[in-house]
C-alpha cells in the first residue's frame, strides 16, 4: 500500500513538472515573439523619426532661403512693411529655434530607441538560445 501511494505521489510531481516545463517553454515562445515584434516597431519609430528630423531641417533651409531672397528683391520699403519684415524675421528665428529643438529631441529619442531595440534584440537572442537548448 505504501509503494501504490509513494508511486501515485512521485507520478503527480512528475505531472506537475511537465506542465511547468511546458508553461515556461509557451511563456518564453510568446516573449521572442513579443520582442520581435517591438524591435520591428522600434525600427518603423527610429525611420520616421529620422524622416521627420530630416524633413525640419531641410523646410527650415527653405525658409532661410527664401528671406534671403526676400531681402534681396526688396527695394526701400516703409515704415509698416519693414516692421512686418522684422515679425517675419522673428518668426522664423522662432521656429528655427524649435526646430533645432525638436531636431535635438528627436535625436535623443533615437539613440534611446536604439539602445532599446539592442537591448530587446539581445533579449531575443539570449530566448533563443535558450529555447534551442
Amino acid at each position: 500500500m505504501n509503494t501504490e501511494l509513494l508511486t501515485l505521489f512521485v507520478g503527480i510531481i512528475a505531472l506537475c513538472m511537465v506542465i511547468i516545463t511546458i508553461v515556461i517553454a509557451l511563456i518564453g515562445f510568446h516573449a521572442v515573439k513579443m520582442m520581435q515584434k517591438s524591435q520591428e516597431f522600434i525600427a518603423v519609430v527610429q525611420n520616421e523619426m529620422s524622416f521627420l528630423t530630416t524633413k525640419a531641417a531641410s523646410t527650415l533651409y527653405e525658409v532661410n532661403d527664401f528671406i534671403k531672397h526676400l531681402k534681396e528683391h526688396t527695394t526701400p520699403i516703409g515704415e509698416k512693411s519693414l516692421s512686418t519684415l522684422h515679425e517675419i524675421r522673428d518668426l522664423v528665428s522662432y521656429i528655427h529655434e524649435q526646430t533645432r529643438s525638436l531636431a535635438m529631441k528627436a535625436s535623443g529619442g533615437i539613440a534611446k530607441v536604439t539602445v532599446g531595440s539592442l537591448a530587446i534584440g539581445a533579449l531575443a537572442q539570449i530566448f533563443k538560445k535558450n529555447s534551442k537548448d
